[in-house]
């Protein structure tokens, strides 16, 4: 049977339109960068099957044009749709190279200093230690400025004034450590900065970024997080249960707040290159690129991170002594994690954004050993495995480093051996932890010393030791993954007149009552332990390891680390409470216990977290309110989050010990049935 023309032409135009929408899936890859793709392919899939992952994307640039540019997975399971190039992922504390530039084009018009005080631009700005007016624009971009760490919640829908919020905490804190002497990670300093770009500028800060970097370099994707901003965004799915979780919204715009393609993250790195297209004037530019090291950093054997404007480093010695200067800045939410890398003087620039929590950076990294290949540039060579060290006597003049010391989250012992030819680390246990591990020793780790170095060779980690003044430190020899030297831990010394709180909190569980219904915390439960210990009076540790101060306070014990938070602990109305940061916790003993039947729950004018406690094994079902939010949590030793409203609504069975948490708005009712 012969078809007439009308149906040829519809039978071709159905053929073109086929063959044109399957174009616009192929994934761009010139056939010159071979290592590049398969590079790019095997790190990414690795991930995704080994459920690191559950999709990425993935963009190089060579010389300003795209040479490879591919989606891996799928950005949303239930409707089949794909990852592509314009899917959006949030890239998290990438999002502060964008404020590092935001201020240095306020600097390029005479607006701002760098090396002023941040109070000129912020009076409202105020904290407990009286140093604080000595931090510079400057040290909130090199993370030398001794704030305390991150005030912000990761919620699902838009939440609270962040600006309030870090005000509000700042001003009841105090400093680490004296500004510029050291950098330590700080994602409080970034706000501080976006506040200051919106006062002196008068625009919302992604307003400004929108009108001077966005659409300048042809960034049409990139926003605010996947949260506010919905579209062609990329899911997070649950790893355990395969549930996919509400878009993530993170407020905290230039600390971490932004969402973008790797096509476009690449447009934007391709602007601190040379030949790439200028928003900033060379001198600003310059000022982006030089390293600025600190103090402390100087005293390093090594090189260091957090050695320059707004980047987590400037300088890689394995990538610096083959002539590469290589750029990076990573971004880690609690659903996405993105690296950005580029060679300025090569005009070279890889992206890699991923759903989920396999490295951005190592992904990344092994992208760019793979186009540094098909350039015909050398390439770091893989660390060799040698033999064993042989084992020396440890010198006397390190006596002084024996004792104890804080990792940022516990304290450790550190003790010489006997034949003085290594040493070993241990966990310092408190009380309560000594009953459950059923040991008076915790876990720990062996070093052998050996040519100025404690080297523990099972896990391929060297270190050494460093005064710096009164504070000793522990620091990780040349990471694997970076090739810089990185304080492990810092001493603490033992305290003459150790101070107690006006109760003891040893092993006592705490529960968090202030967290929005929306926050992120999907398999995290929401719950914190304290502890005090025998052998290390006037210290404790609650959510951080602190040092006590009065009955009511602790400071910091471990200035040297990330994200740390002073305490104060009260009662009222009979109830133990606790401050932290910015989290608002009771003592877990007060809660009434769920009874058989229904149980009726009302979130009181407060606003606080209702929480409840099983005592016997039952089975649970619930009736929430629009937006409202129930967890279990296991209890007792184990504290891990067995049931979330957010990922299931079926009927559970709460163990005994198990904890029942309700969160919502003022007056919002929630029942509980027991069977």
């Amino acid at each position: 049977m012969m078809l007439n023309r009308r149906v040829i032409r519809l039978l071709f135009f159905v053929l073109f339109l086929t063959c044109f929408v399957l174009l616009l899936f192929i994934p761009t890859a010139d056939m010159k960068y071979v290592n590049t793709a398969e590079s790019a392919r095997e790190s990414v899939w690795r991930a995704i099957t080994s459920g690191g992952c559950s999709s990425a994307t993935v963009a190089v640039m060579d010389g300003g044009k795209f040479v490879y540019s591919e989606g891996f997975g799928a950005a949303n399971r239930k409707d089949g749709r794909n990852v592509n190039k314009t899917t959006r992922f949030n890239v998290g504390s990438t999002s502060k190279i964008f404020t590092a530039t935001a201020l240095l084009m306020l600097v390029d018009e005479e607006k701002i200093s760098l090396d002023d005080p941040v109070t000129k631009y912020l009076p409202e700005f105020t904290m407990k230690d009286d140093r604080y007016r000595d931090i510079t624009v400057r040290m909130l971009m090199n993370h030398s400025s001794g704030l305390p760490g991150s005030s912000f919640f990761f919620c699902y829908t838009p939440h609270g004034d962040t600006h309030k919020m870090l005000l509000e905490r700042l001003k009841e804190s105090n400093l680490k450590h004296a500004p510029g002497e050291m950098g330590v990670y700080c994602n409080d300093g970034f706000t501080l900065a976006e506040m200051i770009i919106e006062k002196i500028s008068g625009q919302k800060f992604i307003a400004f970024l929108s009108e001077r970097i966005f659409r300048p370099l042809k960034m049409h994707n990139t926003y605010a997080s996947v949260g506010e901003v919905s579209g062609d965004i990329a899911d997070f799915y649950d790893p355990q249960s395969g549930e996919k979780l509400p878009p993530e919204v993170i407020l905290v715009y230039a600390t971490g707040g932004l969402s973008s393609t790797a096509e476009d993250m690449c447009r934007f790195a391709d602007s601190f290159c040379s030949g790439g297209k200028k928003i900033l004037s060379n001198r600003s530019l310059e000022e982006m690129l030089k390293s600025q090291p600190t103090p402390f950093s100087s005293k390093l054997r090594g090189s260091h991170l957090l050695d320059s404007f707004g980047w987590d480093y400037s300088y890689l010695p394995n990538y610096d002594s083959l002539g590469i200067d290589l750029y990076s800045k990573t971004g880690g939410t609690g659903a996405y994690s993105t690296g950005l890398l580029i060679i300025p003087d090569k005009r070279l620039a890889v992206v890699a954004s991923l759903s989920g929590r396999t490295s951005g950076e190592y992904v990344a990294r092994s992208i760019l050993d793979g186009l540094l290949k098909d350039k015909g540039l050398p390439v770091p060579s893989k660390q060799k495995i040698g033999s064993p060290p042989e084992a020396e006597i440890i010198r006397h003049e390190l006596d002084i480093f024996e004792g104890f010391y804080t990792n940022g989250g516990n304290f450790i012992k550190i003790k010489f051996d006997s034949d003085r030819k290594g040493m070993k680390t241990t966990d310092v246990l408190s009380d309560s932890d000594k009953i459950f591990h059923g040991a008076a020793k915790g876990s720990g780790s062996h070093f052998v010393y050996s040519n100025g170095s404690f080297v523990a060779f099972e896990i391929n980690f060297s270190g050494y030791f460093l005064k710096d003044g009164e504070n000793l430190c522990f620091v990780s020899e040349k990471d694997p993954l970076y090739g810089a030297d990185v304080v492990m831990c810092q001493s603490v010394p033992k305290l003459a007149n150790p101070k107690k709180l006006f109760t003891d909190i040893d092993g006592k569980l705490w529960l968090m009552r202030n967290l929005p219904a929306s926050s992120q915390f999907s398999r995290e439960a929401p719950v914190a332990k304290s502890s005090t210990f025998k052998e290390l009076p006037g210290y404790l540790t609650l959510v951080s390891p602190l040092r006590v101060e009065d009955e009511h306070n602790a400071s910091y014990a471990a200035p040297f680390f990330r994200d740390q938070s002073e305490l104060s602990i009260y009662e009222k109305d009979g109830v133990l409470w606790a401050k932290s940061n910015v989290f608002l916790f009771s003592d877990a003993n007060a809660v009434q216990s769920i009874k058989t039947g229904e149980n009726a729950i009302v979130i009181e004018k407060e606003g606080l977290s209702e929480w409840r406690r099983v005592e016997s094994g039952t089975l649970l079902s619930f009736e929430l309110p629009f937006d409202g939010r129930i967890m279990v949590i296991a209890g007792d030793r184990d504290n891990s989050v067995i049931y979330d409203s957010i990922l299931s609504t079926d009927e559970i069975y709460a163990p005994p010990g198990s904890y029942v948490a309700s969160f919502g708005l003022v007056g919002d009712k929630f029942t509980v049935i027991s069977k």
